[in-house]
């Protein structure tokens, strides 16, 4: 028979080891006594349109896949190309390719469904708008259009952004205050609508270094420092003082934005695609100081191929929230899936508590890797699920 005494000796024993559970595991029980650890930790895609234009079918075949990969979160592309993903927008058309009516209406309930968090991805920020072939079109899209002023404007005159492959980008002026207004009412109207866990801003950015150098640009950097706006030799005085005036024109939308987004929805997670932290000065998005001042609530850097993965990572554990609020952002498209295993062991080695993968549409591969090893436990974003 066992004593009393024994029992209440194997209580207090209890009661200690759970006392010194870690706080970032959560402990269940199955019949039989067998523990199961869920961890706490960012597991996202950005799904990309081009992987929403398919049957419905396909698309919850995907869905059923993360699940049984263990993702926690999926970032749903919503604003691209000048264009909404959903009809009646106030502001916006919604994009031709989109192939059954208002897919966010049984899309988002799908992913909850499925124990996962969905986020508004508004994938081209501040870019109102893209063509194959800039010369070959006079369309710049409804905000560009109906506001050519507030086009984005490069230092040699350029009034838009040209990518080899993709072709030409047309940015809104990050620095001027209409703009913000634009993009905030078309990024509340979808909080408005849906029932969303979050929304993930993209291209919170200058376009590059070169931009913008508008003439809002040109008259308020002139009357905030005395300087004329000009292009100025990098690491000059005048060169890091406009660097620091762009970042301060976008802190300004940050803190309008995230206050208007939690006025709508109190508890809503405010998430960023951020840029490595080498372009953090040329494209002027000081989202470190935005993780600081709460304007967002995650940061998740595009570390996209192999190249300087792990000195990029050491980088980035040198910033204030490295373990608790930066997910870096991983290339599903480029790389094998042997080699984003090695990030992933790499990253979480340094404390990273967090993995978002670019995209979506070259995962597949990737998942029987993922769910099998740095993913075969369950887990919980720290994001949370409000």
């Amino acid at each position: 028979m066992v004593k009393k005494s024994e029992l209440l000796w194997v209580a207090g024993v209890l009661i200690l080891l759970m006392w010194s559970m870690p706080a970032s595991s959560i402990a269940t029980y199955n019949p039989g006594d067998v523990a199961t650890t869920v961890t706490v930790e960012e597991r996202g895609v950005w799904l990309n349109r081009t992987e929403m234009f398919v049957p419905r079918e396909k698309l919850i075949k995907f869905l059923d896949d993360l699940k049984d990969a263990h993702f926690t979160s999926v970032y749903v592309d919503v604003y691209f190309q000048g264009s909404i993903i959903y009809p009646n927008s106030r502001y916006l058309p919604e994009f031709p390719g989109v192939s059954e009516p208002d897919i966010l209406t049984w899309l988002i309930p799908e992913i909850k469904k499925r124990g996962m968090r969905a986020e508004a991805w508004v994938e081209y920020g501040f870019y109102a708008f893209h063509t194959p072939d800039a010369s070959k079109t006079k369309d710049r899209g409804v905000f560009l259009n109906d506001n050519p002023e507030l086009m984005a404007i490069a230092d040699d005159g350029l009034d838009h952004l040209h990518n080899m492959q993709w072709g030409d980008f047309f940015s809104l002026c990050p620095a001027n205050p209409k703009s913000h207004e634009l993009l905030i009412n078309v990024f509340t109207e979808i909080l408005e609508r849906y029932p969303l866990d979050g929304i993930n801003l993209d291209r919170i950015r200058f376009p590059n270094e070169h931009f913008c150098f508008c003439n809002y640009c040109k008259e308020h950097f002139k009357s905030d420092t005395g300087l004329e706006l000009k292009p100025y030799k990098e690491g000059t005085t005048e060169y890091h003082k406009f660097m620091d005036w762009r970042k301060e024109q976008l802190n300004k939308f940050m803190k309008i934005a995230s206050a208007k987004f939690h006025s709508i929805r109190p508890g809503l997670t405010v998430s960023l695609s951020s840029i490595p932290p080498e372009s953090m000065d040329a494209m002027g998005q000081g989202w470190d100081y935005w993780l600081k001042e709460g304007y967002v609530d995650a940061a998740m850097p595009m570390l996209y191929g192999d190249s300087n993965f792990k000195e990029r990572i050491m980088k980035l554990k040198t910033f204030p929230y490295w373990s608790e609020k930066i997910f870096p952002g991983l290339d599903a498209a480029g790389l094998s899936p042997e080699v984003i295993l090695e990030q992933i062991k790499f990253a979480k080695s340094q404390g990273a508590k967090g993995i978002v993968f670019w995209y979506s549409g070259r995962l597949g591969d990737d998942l029987p890797v993922l769910k099998s090893s740095p993913f075969a436990q369950p887990a919980v974003s720290p994001l949370g699920k409000k």
